[in-house]
């Protein structure tokens, strides 16, 4: 039986890379691979081709940096686990998803290694949402400290007694409470700067992750030099 075709470009050959355009969306490089930037590559690990994270307690105890492992090597240390101690552990032939690739589970490692612990949690959660953390809560506005009871006239601030004046009146002493309501600014000015605190601690990440990944000989990407805004708040010129 012979068969004939237009054969496959090089981008189909390399397994899981469909033919059909790039598995981000960006330009090519002349060999054939996707050059993204940091944040586009995080969540097409974590998001896409939904690797994880790996908790060393032995490296985390001692405070040194300790290489995690791939899928394939985690199910291989589970069958020789499970082969001394005579548990009989087979390997799961039922239908479920595939393996991390390697890039992605190599993007998990870097990310691993280049934080703490719980930022590098942080960062891969918010790759796994494809979005970035928060730092714009909304202008701030002048609203009450505390509301009124609800009245024919709708809510409003809650007033207190500000001081009491004395005066003469028809020669008599004759006081006054004078009432004011105590308003705060919302969001607090603590919580915009703890909002970008946030942002750039998650920036910096990304940076550390950056470093390390552009100097990597990936399988399917070339890692740019594109970065986030470092304070998309301040106001471009």
């Amino acid at each position: 039986m012979k068969m004939t075709g237009t054969g496959i470009s090089a981008a189909a050959a390399i397994p899981g890379h469909s033919a059909m355009g790039a598995r981000c969306g960006q330009p090519l490089a002349a060999d054939g691979r996707e050059i993204v930037g940091v944040r586009q590559l995080l969540e097409w690990a974590f998001a896409s081709e939904c690797a994880q994270l790996d908790y060393d307690e032995v490296g985390e105890a001692s405070g040194g940096v300790r290489p995690a492992l791939d899928s394939c090597e985690r199910v291989r240390q589970q069958l020789e686990l499970g082969a001394r101690q005579g548990e009989g552990v087979r390997v799961d032939r039922s239908f479920g998803r595939s393996l991390p690739h390697n890039d992605a589970e190599m993007v998990a490692t870097v990310l691993r290694n280049s934080v703490r612990w719980s930022l590098a949690i942080e960062v891969a959660s918010y790759a796994r949402a494809r979005r970035v953390p928060r730092w714009d809560l909304g202008p701030q506005r002048v609203v009450p400290v505390e509301w009124s009871k609800r009245n024919q006239l709708g809510v409003m601030g809650k007033a207190t007694v500000c001081q009491t004046v004395s005066y003469w009146c028809r020669g008599r002493l004759r006081k006054r409470d004078e009432l004011w309501v105590p308003v705060k600014l919302e969001p607090s000015t603590a919580s915009v700067a703890a909002a970008r605190r946030d942002y750039l601690e998650w920036w910096g990440a990304l940076l550390d992750v950056w470093s390390v990944l552009r100097r990597l000989d990936l399988e399917l990407f070339v890692v740019a030099d594109a970065m986030p805004p470092m304070e998309p708040w301040k106001k471009r010129a």
